[in-house]
């Protein structure tokens, strides 16, 4: 039974402590949320450097995907075109003309 009488006592007891240093607990509860304020901002700010970074690697990959895709239409095409130059039916040219016999 002693038991809840001691908790009382020391909760009492921490409570008088708590208000007599109220300003040191104040100002140390402040200095830690400051702290954490910074921490938090420091982390939103390279949070938000990170993402435009990903968004620039994005983008130049993108880019060069185009490049090489335009690159391989282009030699394709040159591909199409040597053998449509090759395939192409030969000319057909007329006869000489026969030379008279001069009699």
């Amino acid at each position: 039974m002693a038991l809840p009488f001691v908790l009382g006592l020391a909760v009492g007891a921490g409570a008088v402590f708590a208000f007599n240093k109220s300003d040191k607990i104040k100002d140390a509860a402040c200095n830690v949320f400051k702290k954490s304020k910074d921490v938090a901002s420091d982390s939103l700010e390279k949070g938000k450097e990170t993402v435009e970074d990903v968004k620039q690697t994005i983008n130049a990959t993108a880019e060069c995907i185009k490049e090489k895709k335009a690159k391989a239409i282009e030699e394709e095409i040159e591909k199409v075109e040597e053998v449509v130059e090759e395939k192409k039916a030969p000319v057909k040219r007329g006869r000489k003309p026969k030379v008279k016999d001069e009699e």
